[in-house]
């Protein structure tokens, strides 16, 4: 969805558009509305300036106007201006559509509103689109202008100088040709990058919380002082990575109530016993996003 600068970018490059229209004259289609009369590039940049509401706009009359100066004209030598014309039609009857409808409930409501704003979005983009094309257009047409009284030089080389140039003798055929091209695509590098080694080994989570479970629990069962230091619960860890996961089992065990620990001070040993009674709750590792929150 457009931010309020692309918005205040658009709605500038509109009212350009419909200045530069309104000062060419008489030139282009123009409409007659009760809200509105001039031409027609000038009510899309009203519109767009929200200087004028979508909803007090008369389409069926925007649509017959334009088809009765479409009769006037030459249809074929204007196509593309009655498919610019038939393009933004079709955006803002969607716009209005879209604004006029009632909503069932609140949440009807929101979803119309985010549909007003898309379409108010497309046709930023159609109006801005629209004006490319016609700048673009005029353009060309000044520099065909600019140009108009141009004409090349013929080359022209003396007789003399001519009969000197040695005749072109071609040496390679089209074979050879394929055959160095598919030399060179042979020894081209391979499009294909590993990425394997950029990335450590995982390692699951439950797994490690099921271990650390399984390892207090027997400690409060069989163990005389019915815990165990951290530092015995990672001792035949293998990597870095499987003691973070399971101190961060820790962790999730303490904040689900499921075990305590005790600390001298900072950097002291760290004691963790599993609490007494929530075996059975704790049958197996629930451990979800939520732990994590």
């Amino acid at each position: 969805m457009m931010s309020d600068a692309d918005f205040e970018t658009a709605s500038n490059i509109v009212q350009e558009t419909a200045a530069a229209v309104d000062e060419a004259g008489t030139e282009g289609f123009h409409v007659n509305l009760e809200v509105y009369s001039g031409p027609f590039d000038v009510l899309l940049g009203l519109i767009a300036n929200n200087k004028l509401e979508l909803t007090e706009v008369s389409l069926s009359s925007i649509t017959e106007e334009f088809l009765a100066y479409v009769r006037a004209i030459d249809f074929t030598a204007n196509m593309d201006e009655a498919s610019a014309f038939l393009d933004v039609a079709s955006i803002l009857v969607e716009a209005k559509s879209a604004a006029i409808l009632p909503g069932a409930d609140e949440e009807g409501a929101d979803e119309q509103s985010l549909e007003a704003l898309r379409e108010r979005d497309l046709l930023f983009a159609r109006l801005i689109q629209y004006r490319a094309y016609k700048q673009a257009a005029s353009d060309f047409r000044a520099r065909l202008a600019a140009n108009a009284g141009r004409f090349p030089h013929p080359a022209y080389m003396d007789d003399a100088l001519s009969a000197m140039l040695p005749e072109l003798v071609w040496t390679i055929t089209p074979t050879d040709l394929a055959q160095l091209a598919a030399r060179v695509i042979a020894n081209a590098p391979a499009s294909e990058v590993f990425v394997h080694q950029l990335h450590v080994p995982l390692v699951d989570l439950r797994a490690q919380s099921a271990l650390v479970r399984n390892r207090l629990m027997n400690a409060l069962k069989n163990s005389a002082k019915q815990s165990m230091s951290f530092a015995e619960l990672t001792e035949d860890c293998t990597s870095k990575l499987e003691v973070v996961a399971r101190f961060m089992a820790i962790l999730i065990f303490f904040k689900q109530g499921a075990l305590q620990y005790r600390q001298g001070g900072p950097f002291e040993e760290l004691e963790l016993r599993w609490v007494a009674g929530v075996d059975d709750a704790m049958s197996d590792v629930n451990i979800s996003e939520g732990d994590f929150a």
